[in-house]
């Protein structure tokens, strides 16, 4: 992508991510699903913008329960496979392992 595309692409995420945009396809979620969260800041974010947003997290987990955390790891988004790659399998694992209820 060329900084153009690129930019454009943040600037769209951003938006589709509003709480507003996003919330109710979150709310409509009906299997299980487990987030691996980043702890660490990303380039281009500012202070601890990044740590506010995982936050809001908290408030979709409480609305919906078949979405939780399966963990925080210290990695930032775009090293979360490269270096906490057992916390991602270990999420994938704890939903592999629930029947078709959610259930253990």
């Amino acid at each position: 992508m060329s900084a153009a595309q690129q930019a454009h692409s943040n600037i769209e995420l951003g938006r589709l991510s509003r709480t507003h945009e996003l919330g109710p396809v979150l709310d409509d979620i009906t299997v299980p699903v487990r987030y691996v969260v980043a702890s660490g800041t990303s380039f281009g974010s500012r202070g601890d913008e990044q740590e506010l947003i995982r936050t809001s997290l908290d408030t979709v987990t409480a609305r919906n329960p078949n979405i939780r955390i399966g963990a925080k790891v210290t990695s930032n988004h775009g090293a979360i496979l490269k270096k906490d790659y057992g916390a991602v399998a270990g999420a994938v694992r704890e939903v592999a392992a629930l029947d078709h209820h959610g259930q253990r």
